[in-house]
């Protein structure tokens, strides 16, 4: 996009070595239409680790795949959330709110058709499937994908609290009802009782060709 603009000399400073050009109501409105048009990006341009927005909150991308854009919550959704009754993601209270108020939140600000749904492997950290499988809108991360993501997320991040997977510790074929693996403060992986507090950071796939506000500011 260009505009040419003419300037008055008389509006023209220099100060601490930077020119400053005083532009008169009609120049500021074009400025501020054409940076509004400069934040907005497809979603599909953006990298690993490069942050934007859906409403009031910040998101990071973490992959571009065939099927869309996976982005994570850069903070806490929700804070201090129980897991549930049991190590069974399918039975969570936070995946029911996942997918119920929060998706109602988010789907209102990109569309229901751009929320792509993700198929999620409930296999324990040790191996075992007793849990099988579901289908999300919105998630959190497995510990695999905590793992291939890691760097992404960045190291020794400093939270509040330490925030839920979706990956049991074990499972009850195996004597494990009730541990959830969680990511500590530092980004150490630990496990939780299922009737702890943890934060909640949505995992979710967008389609990649969607507009997303990225700030331009440094």
């Amino acid at each position: 996009m260009k505009m040419n603009i003419p300037i008055d000399i008389d509006k023209v400073t220099v100060v601490d070595g930077k020119i400053i050009i005083d532009i008169n109501q009609n120049h500021k409105e074009w400025f501020d239409t054409f940076l509004v048009a400069k934040d907005n990006v497809k979603l599909s341009s953006l990298k690993p680790k490069d942050k934007f927005k859906i409403g009031e909150e910040e998101f990071i991308v973490l992959e571009q795949t065939k099927s869309g854009t996976r982005v994570i919550s850069k903070q806490f959704a929700y804070s201090s959330m129980r897991f549930g009754d049991c190590a069974d993601w399918k039975q969570s209270p936070i995946r029911t709110l996942l997918n119920d108020e929060y998706y109602n939140k988010i789907s209102k600000l990109v569309g229901s058709n751009n929320i792509i749904s993700m198929e999620r492997d409930l296999t324990s950290l040790d191996g075992l499937d007793d849990y099988g499988t579901c289908t999300d809108k919105i998630t959190l991360l497995s510990v695999n994908e905590y793992a291939k993501y890691h760097k992404i997320l960045g190291l020794k991040s400093d939270y509040s609290d330490s925030w839920w997977t979706i990956t049991p510790f074990s499972t009850p074929s195996n004597g494990f009802a009730h541990s959830i693996c969680s990511v500590y403060s530092g980004d150490i992986l630990n496990w939780l009782n299922c009737d702890c507090c943890g934060g909640v950071r949505p995992f979710l796939t967008l389609d990649s060709s969607i507009s997303v506000y990225v700030s331009l500011q440094k």
